[in-house]
């Protein structure tokens, strides 16, 4: 269905597509596809029907896709990774990848490696190349922190906690007596799943640069009130703040705006522009 819908975009009913420009004409756009009783599908309207549930997106992941081939090219990286999701989706169906594939609706397993798999390997490793050249800054803007977090019901708990965490080794100790109250929560940008409150605190947080438990307790929005540890305050573990910042659905966008930016992606149709616009801001100029 997706390469359908792309071909029909790009092919008779889209026209003037470049690597970065789109303009929109819909050839013969009263003429009926489908009519009948009190039912009339012009070709204009079956146009704007795929372009809402699927165009859109095709031509932005395609652009995505190209401007990939232009920015990784290192092939060793790009088959290792093939490789790593072959691998983890054929799981998905019992170690076959083929039947995996014919599931989502592809012809073969070959099919769905070339026209869906790679090209979603590369858009990754096209992010990922975005985060790495602008590391510092993306951990500042999204407030980064590495953290481990005990909860508890009362202030006074909190702060006898924090006068106990000497070291990293007394505040893992009082993790395990804490049990599910617990958890190391590792690697986390103001886009995670924490409580609005602690996220309120993140931008605190990022700033601190030594390891070590935070020396306030914070009240939580349900009343409870969080002890914070934080380490690799000097963020030497790149691998694992990467691997957040790419599964941060703002970060993603960011990167891929950039991209197609860059590379002066511009829209000369108003419905295809609100559609492109209702993926991400961050697409167009």
């Amino acid at each position: 269905m997706k390469k359908l819908v792309l071909l029909l975009l790009c092919g008779g009913l889209l026209y003037g597509c470049s690597s970065s420009t789109y303009s929109v004409k819909v050839s013969d756009s009263d003429q009926s596809l489908i009519s009948g009783s009190e039912i009339n599908i012009t070709n204009k309207d079956y146009f704007e029907y795929l372009l809402q549930n699927y165009g859109a997106q095709e031509i932005v992941s395609s652009l995505l896709t190209s401007i990939a081939d232009k920015e990784i090219t290192d092939q060793d990286k790009i088959d290792e990774l093939v490789q790593e999701r072959e691998d983890q989706y054929a799981e998905y169906a019992d170690g076959d990848l083929e039947q995996y594939a014919i599931n989502l609706g592809y012809e073969s397993k070959d099919d769905y490696i070339n026209n869906a798999l790679i090209p979603e390997v590369k858009q990754e490793l096209l992010r990922q190349k975005y985060i790495t050249e602008n590391l510092d800054t993306l951990m500042e803007d999204y407030e980064v922190c590495t953290m481990k977090k005990i909860v508890v019901k009362k202030e006074s708990e909190a702060l006898k906690i924090i006068e106990a965490s000497t070291d990293e080794e007394a505040f893992d100790k009082q993790m395990e007596d804490y049990g599910s109250d617990a958890e190391d929560a590792g690697v986390v940008t103001k886009n995670s799943s924490l409580d609005d409150n602690l996220k309120d605190k993140l931008s605190d947080l990022n700033q601190v640069t030594e390891d070590g438990v935070y020396s306030q307790a914070i009240k939580l929005s349900d009343d409870n009130y969080a002890v914070i540890y934080l380490y690799d305050t000097a963020h030497k573990n790149t691998d694992n703040i990467i691997s957040a910042l790419e599964s941060d659905g703002e970060v993603q966008e960011e990167a891929e705006g950039a991209y197609l930016k860059k590379y002066h992606f511009a829209v000369y149709d108003d419905l295809l522009e609100s559609e492109i616009k209702d993926i991400s801001d961050n697409y167009l100029e």
